[in-house]
């Protein structure tokens, strides 16, 4: 038996000397049970079954947070680690079975999820092949890197197909396709030799770097998924092979030497001498970390970007993009979201670094000051507009080949991390929502050495592993029309909605104060496309003090597109402004009503359900009910202890709040991401399914000459396969 080496700290007091529970306390624990009602009434004519995704932590922390100690009293090197670095987890809520509606949980448990649990902190085999959480993802320098598909569901439905399935989704891995009965995972989509890995080839490891889209795009119509596969710009590569190199061989020597260096430069006040000392560091990185050589000659990656087609069967088919000039699409952040319209493809460049760059920001996670000095030189803003791409559908090749992904003539001019699109697209001219996140960036976290940017105290340790988004500024909805066939933004036709809300006022009203996520009738359908998006909802998140912290405000402080002046920052940031759910009516890009939340109660996601029996009377895009994933701290007795709770708002109406609130005590949430809805939770009728151990037996074959081929065979034979059919 393994034990856990991790404790947590479950017992710190607050000022009352009650007990103080975590702010980002998280359960990892699988169950079935039925929903309590803590309040209200469970409405009649809501059904369906209902999901919501997010990172559970490692198999060594046991949940959020991570801890700072081992259980032996030395440092923990996950403490401080992402709360986007974590195992994925979905809870389920069937409301079919009306008015006793039943929760499900599982961890999504890939084929490198059983590599980590046997090769986790306490087992024979950490020292040599363990995972460590590095920056945002996880990894192993001989396994590679792990599939954690943590972000979101997304339904689907291929041809001869009755119940469909869900899809499982992560930015680094494959996707796979879920079971919505059992929540159990059936098969990925394409076998591994159909992706293109994104570490360099020197690199053999069995699980590869797959970067794609967390959003993948499914067409209801022509039952199709679309996805892609990428390799982000090698000039953000810089030295990467020589460095996973030396993690491999000389791991302890060259800690030992960057950890002098950063010494030396952390707080040097000349950045341009700090980054030419650094970059003759790593210039000369065999000189300076001696052992086994690195050989430069060893063959480099190349950048690429694919289109790939599903169909729920057989082969993926592979289209090589290249622009209308015909050159490679060079990605710069990351293709986060994809778009999707009965006539054209949408490719951008997402406002998130969830690249290679942000992947392997943090080789030594145990030692602090090399973060510092990593953090220091490797991050940038995020670039304050999106390029964006159209591929048309008539030009794709049945049999996959070469594709062109036109460039339009100019990018939608702010950030964009998430947008939808309407399916119907007239006289090709397309409808874009975007959600634009000002000054932003999800992948930045707050670090254990952070200050806030108000007074420069040091950040409360409760914050620790969030992402770091306090607001530098508001955050903007636009809708962008595009004329696809003449490449053009019309931005004359185009509209943008940001307000600072009655901010000297206690209840704000509506507001784009740090937008997280939305939802609107028929977001993610497999049955239905949305042909118009006409009613949306959003969460705004305010602004928090422990979010904002130095490094964040240097970053941000000359954005581009400000709008609100850096004094007032501060000033409303100080305040905290609260939590927000607006409706807008994107017709006319206005908002029509608005809800706002206690202090100290977090709404973590929205999500549109329809009712079960429809009323004439009522606007279809109105006729239904939000459910939100909530985190309630604001009880009077005990502010610090947080409870996770479901609350169900009526579509039309928000502003007289949830109509009622669901729990169960063995559900503990902190951060929820995206979130998905089916009518009911039947069995996947997926027919065609890749069987693990075929698919990873010839990844095992074709790595390089001089890597340990039995071991890996002995591994995978012993630890992984007897998982799986």
């Amino acid at each position: 038996m393994i034990f856990n080496i991790f404790r947590k700290k479950r017992d710190k007091k607050s000022k009352n000397g009650t007990p103080k529970e975590p702010l980002l306390s998280t359960s990892r624990e699988e169950f079935e049970g039925t929903l309590e009602v803590k309040e209200g009434k469970l409405p009649e004519d809501i059904h369906g079954v209902f999901h919501v995704s997010f990172p559970v932590g490692s198999v060594n922390s046991g949940g959020l947070p991570f801890p700072k100690k081992k259980a032996n009293g030395e440092d923990n090197p996950e403490y401080g680690s992402p709360i986007m670095n974590g195992d994925g987890f979905v809870i389920q809520l069937d409301f079919n079975p009306n008015p006793n509606p039943k929760v499900k949980t599982k961890l999504m448990k890939t084929p490198c999820y059983y590599a980590d649990e046997a090769t986790k902190e306490g087992t024979k085999h950490h020292g040599l092949m363990g995972f460590h959480n590095m920056g945002i993802t996880r990894m192993s320098m001989v396994l590679g890197g792990r599939n954690q598909l943590n972000t979101a569901t997304q339904p689907i439905k291929f041809k001869n197909q009755i119940n469909g399935s869900l899809l499982a989704t992560y930015d680094v891995g494959r996707p796979y396709v879920l079971d919505p009965k059992t929540l159990e995972l059936v098969t990925p989509v394409g076998r591994a030799r159909e992706w293109m890995t994104a570490q360099p080839p020197m690199v053999p490891w069995p699980f590869g770097l797959i970067q794609t889209s967390a959003h993948p795009a499914f067409d209801p119509i022509t039952q199709e998924l679309f996805t892609v596969n990428y390799s982000k710009n090698k000039g953000s590569y810089t030295h990467l092979e020589q460095s996973l190199h030396h993690l491999k061989h000389n791991r302890h020597l060259f800690k030992s030497k960057l950890e002098a260096l950063a010494n030396e430069l952390v707080d040097h006040e000349d950045t341009e001498q700090v980054k030419s000392r650094v970059n003759q560091f790593f210039h000369h990185l065999n000189d300076h970390v001696g052992g086994k050589k690195h050989d430069p000659e060893e063959p480099k990656g190349d950048v690429f970007m694919n289109l790939l087609l599903w169909k729920g069967e057989g082969a993926l088919t592979s289209w090589t993009l290249s622009d209308q000039d015909g050159s490679k699409l060079a990605i710069y952040e990351c293709m986060h979201q994809m778009g999707l319209t009965e006539d054209y493809i949408i490719l951008t460049d997402c406002s998130f670094k969830f690249a290679m760059d942000m992947l392997f920001d943090n080789p030594f996670p145990e030692s602090k000051i090399i973060e510092r000095l990593i953090r220091r030189l490797a991050t940038v803003k995020m670039e304050p507009f999106t390029t964006t791409y159209i591929i048309k559908r008539r030009e794709l090749k049945p049999q996959g080949g070469f594709a062109i992904a036109y460039r339009l003539d100019l990018p939608i001019p702010l950030e964009t991390i998430h947008y939808s699109c309407n399916y119907a697209n007239p006289n090709g001219v397309i409808t874009l929502v975007g959600i634009h996140n000002a000054a932003t960036c999800i992948a930045e976290w707050v670090r254990t050495f952070d200050i806030r940017a108000l007074d420069k105290r040091p950040v409360d340790p409760d914050y620790y592993s969030l992402f770091a988004v306090g607001s530098m500024d508001i955050s903007r909805i636009g809708k962008w029309k595009i004329d696809a066939e003449k490449l053009t933004l019309l931005t004359d036709q185009s509209q943008v909605y940001g307000d600072a809300g009655k901010y000297n006022e206690e209840n704000l009203g509506p507001n784009t104060w740090a937008i997280s996520l939305y939802g609107y009738r028929g977001i993610l359908s497999a049955d239905e496309p949305v042909r118009e998006i006409k009613q949306l909802w959003y969460l705004s998140d305010g602004t928090t003090k422990n979010l904002l912290t130095q490094f964040i405000y240097n970053l941000y402080k000359d954005y581009k597109h400000r709008e609100i002046d850096l004094e007032l920052i501060k000033k409303l940031t100080e305040k905290e402004l609260p939590f927000g759910m607006t409706r807008l009516n994107v017709e006319t890009m206005q908002p029509e009503e608005y809800f706002q939340f206690d202090r100290n109660v977090f709404p973590r996601g929205v999500h549109f359900i329809p009712r079960k029996t429809p009323r004439p009377t009522l606007d279809p895009e109105l006729d239904g009910y939000l459910v939100c994933p909530v985190q309630v701290g604001n009880s009077p007795v005990n502010p610090t202890a947080y409870r996770s709770e479901f609350w169900i708002f009526d579509a039309q109406t928000i502003a007289k709040g949830p109509i009622c609130k669901l729990s169960h005590p063995k559900i503990k949430f902190a951060f929820t991401l995206h979130t998905s809805w089916i009518p009911e939770a039947q069995p996947s009728d997926q027919k065609f399914i890749i069987p693990v151990r075929s698919d990873y037996d010839e990844v095992l074959k074709n790595l390089e000459l001089g890597v340990d081929r039995k071991m890996l065979e002995e591994f995978f034979e012993t630890h992984v396969y007897p998982h799986f059919n």
